[in-house]
C-alpha cells in the first residue's frame, strides 16, 4: 500500500460524496476514528466539522485525554455529549442485565446522537469502522456501523495504523490497545480472543490472496464471518 496515494484517494472519495454538506463524526479516543478526523481535516474547512466524543460513566480518563490531543493535532473542535442520562433511562426502563446488551445501548445512544447534529446541520454521518472488524461484524448494528459513508472501511486495522502515523495521529493512541470502550477495562483483542495481525493476516488469506484454510483459529475467523452476514446485508424483504 501507498500510503500518501491512499490518503489522496480517501480525501477525494470524503470531498466527492460528502460535498457540500458538514460531515458529523463521532471520536472515541480510538485509531479508527482519530485517522478519519484526520482525513476530513484534509479534505474540508476545520469549521465544517462536527465531532463529538461521547462518554459514559465507565470512560477511562486516558480516552478523555486522547481527544484532547486529537483536537489539537487536527485542529478540529471535539465537543462532549456525556450519554450517561439516556444510558440509564434505558437501562432502567429494560430492566438490563448483561453487560453485552448494556454496551450495544451505548452505541446505539451515540449513532442517535450523531444523527441529531447531522439533522440539526445539513450534515451526513460519517462511519469509521475498519474492513477488520466489519468482516467480522464486530460493531453494533444500527449503532458504530450506522452512518452514511466508510471512509476506511476497505483498510484492514494494520493499514488504519500506516495512515495514522503518516497523519500525525498521537503516539498515545496509535500504541494504545483497542477497545471499543463499552465496559471497564475491555479490550477488543480479550474480547475477540485473536490479535489483530492475527486477524489480518487470516482476512488477508480469505479475501485477498483467497488461500489457507484448516486450524482452529481460522475456522474461529470464518465462523464470525458467516455468523455476522446479517450486519453487511439490506434487511430481508419480498422487495425486487
Amino acid at each position: 500500500m501507498q500510503v500518501q496515494d491512499e490518503i489522496d484517494t480517501i480525501i477525494s472519495f470524503l470531498r466527492e460524496q460528502i460535498g457540500d454538506r458538514n460531515p458529523v463524526i463521532g471520536i472515541s479516543g480510538g485509531i479508527d476514528s482519530a485517522v478519519t478526523l484526520m482525513l476530513l481535516a484534509k479534505a474540508f474547512g476545520k469549521e465544517r466539522i462536527h465531532a463529538y466524543f461521547m462518554p459514559d460513566e465507565k470512560t477511562p480518563e486516558k480516552d478523555r485525554l486522547d481527544v484532547e490531543a486529537l483536537s489539537r493535532v487536527s485542529g478540529v473542535g471535539i465537543e462532549t455529549v456525556k450519554i450517561d442520562t439516556v444510558v440509564n433511562a434505558f437501562k432502567t426502563l429494560l430492566e438490563v442485565d448483561t453487560r453485552e446488551a448494556l454496551g450495544n445501548i451505548k452505541s446505539r445512544t451515540r449513532m442517535t446522537i450523531l444523527y441529531y447534529y447531522a439533522n440539526s446541520n445539513d450534515g451526513i454521518v460519517v462511519g469509521t469502522t475498519n474492513r477488520s472488524e466489519y468482516l467480522i461484524g464486530y460493531y453494533t448494528k444500527f449503532g458504530d456501523g450506522g452512518c452514511d459513508i466508510e471512509p476506511i472501511i476497505h483498510l484492514l486495522k494494520w493499514q488504519v495504523k500506516k495512515l495514522a502515523s503518516a497523519l500525525n495521529v498521537p503516539e498515545s493512541i496509535i500504541n494504545k490497545k483497542p477497545s471499543a470502550g463499552l465496559w471497564e477495562s475491555q479490550t477488543d483483542e480479550t474480547e475477540l480472543g485473536i490479535s489483530y495481525d492475527e486477524l489480518d493476516e487470516i482476512l488477508t488469506n480469505m479475501f485477498v490472496a483467497k488461500s489457507g484454510s484448516g486450524g482452529e483459529i481460522y475456522h474461529k475467523v470464518k465462523e464470525m464471518y458467516d455468523n455476522s452476514m446479517h450486519k453487511r446485508c439490506m434487511p430481508k424483504s419480498l422487495l425486487t
